[in-house]
C-alpha cells in the first residue's frame, strides 16, 4: 500500500496546555538576561527587584491567559500526556488509489465470500471516496444483522490489518460494556475514556474501524450517584456527521473530531434497534454460514498458517458432530480449533 500521510486536526477545543507559573518566570528571566547582556556586552547581568517584579506579573499575566484556552484543565497530568501526543493532529490510513481499493475488495471477498452483501458496499463506500479526492479508509456506517459465529469481528481484523487501520471490537451485551465505546464522566467510580477515543490517542490514527458487537442488548448503565449511560443514545452523536466532528468526550472533558471513525454495528434481530440508530445506519442482513463456507474459510487458514492439509478433514468431522443449524456450527468453532492446534504445533518438544 502507498504511504501517504495525511494529518488532521483532532482535538477542536484545546490549543494549549496549562503551565506551571515557575517555568514562565523562568523563561522570561533567562530571556530578559540574554537581552540585557547583548546590549551592555557582558556575560552576566542582575536583575533589579523591579525586573523580579514585572517578571512576575508578566508570567501570572501569560499563565492566566493560556489557561482560558485550556477547556481540559482540570485533567490529570497523565491524562494530558495523551492528548499533547496529538495536539499536531493525527493520520488518516488506508488506500489511496482506486486500484488500492479493488485489491483490498477482491481479498475481502475471497477470504469471506459469504460475507458479499456488507464487503460490497464498503468496497464501494471506499471507491467512491477516494475518487472524490479522500484519503484512507472511509465508508458508511453499517448494521449487519445476523446469526452469532458468522465472522463479523473477523472482518473488522481482516479489514483493518489489509488497510493497515486500527481496528477494536467492543460487545455491549453487558450493560458496563457500554463505556467502551463513548467512555464514562469522571463521576463514576472507575471512569475510562471510551475505546474508539483511546485507540486513536494510543496510534494517533483518526480512523480506525470500530465494531460494537450485539448493539440489540445495549440497555442503560447506572452509578451509585444516581448518573446513568446510554450506548444507544451516545452513539447517535458519533454516528451523525455534524455532531461527531465536535464530539464531546465525557471522560477527557473536551471534543474530538470523530468524524473519520469507521463503524461497524451487529444485531441478531433488527426490531431490537430504536428507530433513531436505523435511520442514521445503512441496514445490511447476513445469512447463517454454510458447511461448504466454512471449510473453505478453514481450507485457506490451513494454508496461511502453515498447518496440514489432513486438519481441514478433522474440523469437517468436528462440524459434522453437531447438527444442521446448530449454534456451535459457527466460524468462532472452527477458529477456535484452528487456534487450538496451532498452539499445539508450536509446543517445544520435552526430552
Amino acid at each position: 500500500m502507498a504511504d501517504m500521510t495525511v494529518k488532521i486536526p483532532f482535538l477542536t477545543r484545546v490549543r494549549y496546555f496549562s503551565v506551571e507559573t515557575d517555568r514562565v518566570e523562568g523563561r522570561l528571566t533567562s530571556h530578559l538576561e540574554r537581552l540585557r547582556s547583548a546590549k551592555a556586552n557582558q556575560h552576566e547581568i542582575d536583575l533589579t527587584e523591579d525586573d523580579e517584579a514585572k517578571i512576575k506579573r508578566r508570567a501570572k499575566f501569560i499563565r492566566n491567559l493560556r489557561q482560558g484556552y485550556v477547556s481540559a484543565r482540570s485533567l490529570k497530568n497523565e491524562d494530558r500526556v495523551p492528548l499533547k501526543k496529538v495536539s499536531r493532529g493525527v493520520t488518516l490510513n488506508g488506500p489511496v488509489s482506486v486500484d488500492e481499493v479493488d485489491d483490498l475488495g477482491a481479498a475481502l471477498h475471497e477470504e469471506m465470500p459469504w460475507m458479499q452483501p456488507v464487503t460490497e458496499k464498503i468496497w464501494l463506500d471506499m471507491r467512491n471516496h477516494i475518487q472524490s479526492g479522500g484519503v484512507g479508509t472511509k465508508f458508511s456506517p453499517t448494521l449487519m444483522i445476523g446469526p452469532p459465529g458468522i465472522g463479523k469481528s473477523h472482518l473488522a481484523r481482516h479489514l483493518g490489518a489489509l488497510s493497515q487501520t486500527p481496528s477494536v471490537i467492543v460487545d455491549v451485551s453487558a450493560a458496563t460494556e457500554g463505556f467502551g465505546v463513548v467512555g464514562s464522566q469522571r463521576t463514576w467510580s472507575s471512569s475510562t475514556p471510551g475505546r474508539p477515543v483511546q485507540t486513536i490517542l494510543d496510534t494517533s490514527v483518526g480512523n480506525p474501524i470500530v465494531v460494537v458487537d450485539e448493539i440489540c442488548k445495549a440497555g442503560i448503565a447506572n452509578s451509585t450517584s444516581g448518573a446513568s449511560t446510554s450506548v444507544l443514545h451516545a452513539l447517535l452523536g458519533l454516528l451523525e456527521p455534524v455532531s461527531a466532528r465536535n464530539w464531546d468526550c465525557p471522560y477527557y472533558q473536551t471534543s474530538f473530531d470523530m468524524s473519520h471513525v469507521n463503524w461497524i454495528l451487529t444485531a441478531n434481530l433488527r426490531d431490537k434497534i430504536p428507530d433513531a440508530l436505523r435511520s442514521r445506519m445503512r441496514i445490511v442482513s447476513v445469512p447463517a454460514l454454510t458447511t461448504d463456507h466454512l471449510i473453505k474459510f478453514a481450507e485457506k487458514q490451513v494454508s496461511n498458517r502453515g498447518l496440514r492439509d489432513e486438519i481441514v478433514e478433522d474440523i469437517l468431522r468436528l462440524l459434522s458432530a453437531y447438527p444442521e443449524r446448530h449454534p456451535m456450527r459457527n466460524l468462532r468453532t472452527v477458529t477456535k480449533h484452528l487456534d487450538d492446534i496451532e498452539a499445539l504445533c508450536r509446543m517445544p518438544i520435552l526430552m
